[in-house]
């Protein structure tokens, strides 16, 4: 009985939530080689399992990222951060969502990033609209590559900067 009851409420909610798709937007990590340049390889190749009921507090779901699509302006040195990054071993990096909440004048998003095998708890912040069936966020967040199991590359004379710095920039509309 207690499980029937479980299930009835679980579905009740998720009844009410809308589900959402990714239209546009795309998702840029960037980090830097120390005395080179920056590196900002990002990517549109977004899927998604988000939902949202009538206020944004209530988005729930997660988002994958192909690792494999994510482009820079250096060919070459995407093919060393795929390798650095064992994209073909891990081909998907997703974020799931635990809780979303107001703060002042943005938004934090709690949530957990699944990446290179290893899950770590990730705070996103920033704005995050939701009007007319369309879900816009601007979040920022960063991370160690080494506290996800990954070597930041060295080739010859440069090393990466341990450090990444997520953007996201994307638009979610619901179905």
């Amino acid at each position: 009985m207690k499980k029937l009851l479980v299930f009835m409420a679980v579905f009740a909610i998720s009844a009410f939530a809308n589900p959402l798709v990714f239209t546009q937007g795309t998702v840029t990590a960037h980090t830097e080689v120390f005395g080179d340049s920056t590196i900002d390889p990002q990517t549109s190749n977004i899927t998604s399992r988000l939902s949202i009921g009538d206020d944004i507090s209530s988005l729930k779901g997660f988002v994958d990222i192909s690792l494999i699509a994510l482009k820079s302006d250096n060919h070459d040195r995407d093919k060393h951060m795929y390798q650095a990054i064992e994209a073909m071993k891990y081909l998907i990096t997703t974020y799931t969502i635990s809780n979303v909440k107001k703060v002042d004048n943005h938004y934090e998003i709690h949530g957990t990033l699944d990446l290179h095998g290893v899950k770590k708890p990730l705070k996103l912040v920033g704005n995050i609209k939701y009007a007319n069936g369309k879900l816009k966020m601007d979040l920022k967040a960063s991370f160690l590559m080494s506290g996800f199991g990954i070597e930041p590359p060295k080739l010859l004379f440069l090393t990466v900067r341990d450090k990444i710095d997520i953007k996201i920039n994307t638009t979610f509309t619901k179905q």
